[in-house]
């Protein structure tokens, strides 16, 4: 029966990409416009706000400074967090820099052998944010013209991973081996950590750009509209759409103020396409089965966390504001993103002519 079942998995598989290459070809220029603008956002965003926290995040890791980061935290991550101190950093960084950030410093981890499988898998669970950046200017100043509600929306999912890591890092057993080294810098780490970083955007990037094609495909027969129909709320498209691929937050028309919390959920589950850009960083390297399990938890206490924050951070007085203030916030970083990309690209040719002279 398991044999059939794979078989007809495979059959399924087959239609879906033959369904998927003829809407590519009939649907041409819907297709174009959303590769247009899904490369239009990694440059002006996705590159600018991830390459520098990835940069730094491999050098924290390769040179062991990760282990000096967590010691004034150290009384917090082991009573509070129930998660060994050493890891806070980690915890930290991949709350605040971005969501594939913490499938990068976690595999980098695991590389290195500094921790098991085990622990990569729970540390995923909670390892997983938008970060302050995009979230106060992606989503604050565009949605609402306001900071302040970026930072709520931070905070909850900040809040909420912290809990689930409270939860999941006392039921597992955690284990960080312990190098006698001290911290060592080099110029091997500092380059090796650019291109590390670099390769990973790649990824990311090449994965958006798909991912924009296959909710173009959606759209041409008109299945993202009809779904939101039947629900019957107010920017549900948009949401749907949002819960696919996390960039499409940023279309959402005037939504209200009650919508707070709603995006908070939304953020905090991150989306398929993030998910895929996890599941291409950890290259199979550990399972993300917990993952998986512990977002919807996530979602849920995002969304209770931010009523209770927007009350005490977004008195009454500025709901007006929050509603009806716009913003013009139009983010261009295009040609520092092609000069970034053009750096990481020299850098890898002098690397590979250092090693030749050297053999």
């Amino acid at each position: 029966m398991k044999k059939y079942l794979k078989e007809l998995l495979y059959y399924l598989l087959a239609g879906l990409i033959i369904w998927y290459c003829m809407i590519l070809i009939t649907d041409g220029v819907h297709i174009k416009q959303s590769i247009i603008s899904s490369i239009e956002m990694c440059m002006n965003i996705i590159i600018p706000s991830l390459f520098a926290f990835m940069a730094v995040s491999g050098i924290v890791v390769s040179s062991g400074l990760y282990r000096l980061l967590s010691k004034p935290f150290s009384l917090f991550s082991r009573y509070v967090l129930g998660m060994p101190s050493s890891l806070f950093s980690i915890f930290l960084i991949s709350n605040i820099a971005g969501y594939p950030l913490g499938a990068k410093l976690l595999s980098d981890m695991y590389d290195k052998r500094c921790i098991d499988v085990t622990t990569a898998q729970v540390m995923q669970c909670c390892c997983f944010g938008a970060g302050p950046a995009f979230l106060c200017y992606v989503v604050g100043l565009e949605l609402y013209g306001n900071t302040t509600i970026g930072l709520i929306i931070f905070l909850s999912c900040a809040i909420s991973n912290a809990i689930i890591a409270a939860v999941v890092c006392r039921i597992a057993d955690l284990k960080v081996t312990s190098k006698k080294s001290g911290i060592h810098f080099s110029s091997e780490i500092i380059t090796d950590s650019v291109l590390s970083a670099g390769k990973s955007l790649v990824g990311v990037c090449t994965l958006i750009v798909f991912f924009s094609t296959f909710l173009s495909a959606l759209d041409h027969y008109g299945l993202l509209g009809m779904i939101s129909h039947r629900v019957g709320i107010k920017g549900a498209d948009r949401f749907l759409r949002s819960m696919l691929d996390i960039s499409n937050l940023s279309g959402l028309q005037s939504p209200s103020y009650a919508a707070i919390p709603v995006i908070a959920g939304v953020c905090s589950f991150g989306g398929i396409c993030v998910f895929m850009q996890i599941k291409t960083l950890t290259a199979n390297r550990y399972s993300l089965k917990y993952f998986l399990l512990t977002r919807p938890f996530a979602c849920i206490l995002s969304y209770a966390n931010c009523l209770w924050l927007k009350k005490i951070m977004l008195p009454e007085s500025m709901q007006a504001f929050a509603e009806s203030e716009k913003t013009f916030v139009k983010m261009n970083n295009f040609v520092p993103s092609v000069c970034l990309i053009l750096m990481i690209f020299l850098l890898k040719i002098k690397k590979r002519v250092a090693f030749s002279k050297r053999v």
